[in-house]
């Protein structure tokens, strides 16, 4: 007899009696602590915990905070939300550190390393760019032309590839002299 237990049996008893006009049977439950089941859910909940404290981690990096942690200021200007992600401080911050510089006398040269470190950022990313061109494979592209929803056609592209490299070669020598200068120049400001 398939779905046949005790369960099932006492249930049927029970109405059974019901049906008859009698009392059924009353029953108390009483939920045990079993100590492997408490181990589990304890491990559990530290896992779950672990979890949380790792994502609230994450999310701290991923907001800007309320208060400035170097004057305690709130936060709350869009010029204060654009610092933050800069300088990792408000805008009145930066606007006291960089008039101390203007003050001292240093401030174009503050202004000129950053602008020096940008500029070789991007040329980084230039030669990056150049470098991941001269890997690709020659280009295809897939166009439906028919109302069919199947059909398909292939549109292939053809490179020369001697013509490729040689031209991605002189440029990233092209953009490493460049970036060579930028360095030497930056020098002169560290």
């Amino acid at each position: 007899m398939s779905g046949y237990s005790r369960e099932n049996k006492r249930q049927n008893e029970a109405l059974s009696s019901i049906m008859r006009g009698e009392t059924p049977e009353k029953r108390i439950f009483v939920a045990m602590g079993d100590k492997e089941y408490e181990k589990k859910r304890i491990k559990e909940r530290e896992k779950e915990q672990k979890r949380m404290n790792e994502i609230s981690e994450v999310m701290k990096e991923a907001r800007m905070p309320w208060f400035c942690p170097k004057c305690t200021k709130v936060m709350k200007s869009h010029w204060d939300n654009k610092t933050w992600w800069l300088y990792k401080h408000c805008f009145d911050c930066q606007i006291q550190f960089e008039n101390k510089l203007a003050i001292e006398g240093k401030l174009k040269d503050w202004q000129k390393k950053k602008e020096l470190k940008n500029r070789l950022s991007h040329i980084k990313d230039i030669i990056e760019g150049i470098k991941e061109y001269k890997k690709q494979e020659e280009p295809k592209f897939l166009h439906q032309y028919a109302a069919d929803g199947v059909t398909v056609d292939e549109e292939k592209w053809n490179m020369n590839k001697e013509l490729v490299e040689k031209k991605t070669v002189e440029a990233i020598s092209f953009y490493k002299k460049i970036q060579k200068d930028i360095e030497k120049e930056l020098k002169q400001y560290l």
